[in-house]
């Protein structure tokens, strides 16, 4: 009987090896482009059913011929700066932020400029709604007047979208109330290797709410930093409607200048006047952030009103266009 079970053990042993031996991959269809919004990285065998996001207007200047779905950011003649042809654009037509092109930042309060939000990625802070971008700045509740909290959003484009010189062009509409400090302002793609403010900064738009009919468009770099007011390196604009309705607030950047207009008004420029790193770092790639502060240094000047809540950032597109 021993003798037995031993021989039914090999025999099973090596019927189990040789049935081993035939077992082949595991089969997954799907699309295996990464370039898709519907990538997925295990598929073993693409089955034709990639889709791609883009303009898809035949008679729109970015029409994407290879795109699927259309992702609402079609543009036409008329939208186009003269002298430039566009190179990104977001209409903020689809039902959230797009991640393809944009990071949410989270942040603890005082990380920046002692400011007192928290930055969060949460729908309360950043929301897509009828073809506009909401960045909205909420009191934390249950609200506490002795220890006082708040949330907002803050947006880049590290990474995902940069570009060296251009026509930048953003149209939003500011908040209002005392202690709002929104900002749209760009920095060097290299400030993780040389930091700031080597690497330079450009704000291409500021405001502070107890101050509210003045936008700052202001450039900073290693030999003038941080509070660059009555200087060169500041431009001022007054307008008695920044908080009831939307602007287009752009810069124009090239090799040697640096010009900030609102509504195409140019209220700054400023000319390169040395090959010193120092005093131009601003010959590279740079990338994009919106946010919207409560308090700090310059915000927080005059306080923050409580009973602004809930306060909103609104943003109707951010384009890019690059120098025919």
């Amino acid at each position: 009987m021993a003798k037995s079970i031993t021989l039914i053990s090999i025999f099973l042993f090596f019927s189990c090896a040789e049935k081993d031996k035939s077992v082949s991959p595991s089969e997954i269809y799907g699309c295996s482009d990464s370039n898709s919004i519907n990538y997925n990285s295990v598929v073993t065998i693409d089955d034709g059913s990639c889709l791609y996001s883009g303009c898809t207007e035949t008679n729109a200047i970015n029409y994407d011929s290879i795109a699927t779905i259309d992702d609402g950011n079609c543009l036409y003649e008329e939208s186009i700066v003269e002298g430039y042809n566009l190179f990104w654009n977001d209409e903020f037509n689809q039902d959230s932020l797009n991640l393809k092109f944009w990071n949410i930042e989270e942040f603890w309060p005082g990380a920046f400029n002692e400011e007192s939000q928290s930055y969060e990625d949460s729908r309360d802070n950043i929301i897509v709604i009828d073809g506009k971008l909401y960045i909205r700045a909420k009191k934390g509740m249950p609200f506490d007047t002795n220890n006082p909290l708040y949330t907002s959003g803050r947006i880049n484009t590290k990474d995902k979208v940069e570009l060296q010189y251009g026509y930048w062009e953003i149209r939003a509409k500011l908040p209002s109330g005392v202690g709002t400090w929104p900002a749209i302002w760009m920095l060097n793609s290299k400030i993780d290797s040389i930091g700031w403010p080597n690497c330079g900064e450009i704000d291409i738009m500021e405001h502070v709410g107890f101050d509210p009919y003045k936008v700052f468009f202001s450039i900073h770099n290693n030999n003038l930093y941080g509070n660059v007011h009555g200087t060169s390196q500041q431009g001022v604009y007054e307008s008695n409607n920044l908080e009831t309705s939307f602007h287009n607030y752009a810069i124009e950047w090239r090799e040697d200048f640096i010009r900030g207009y609102i509504d195409g008004i140019l209220y700054f420029d400023y000319s390169k006047n040395s090959n010193s790193f120092n005093d131009w770092p601003y010959d590279n790639p740079f990338f994009l952030i919106i946010n919207l502060a409560i308090g700090g240094e310059w915000g927080g000047i005059q306080g923050i009103d409580n009973s602004i809540f809930p306060a909103s950032f609104v943003i109707d597109y951010v384009r890019l266009y690059v120098k025919e």
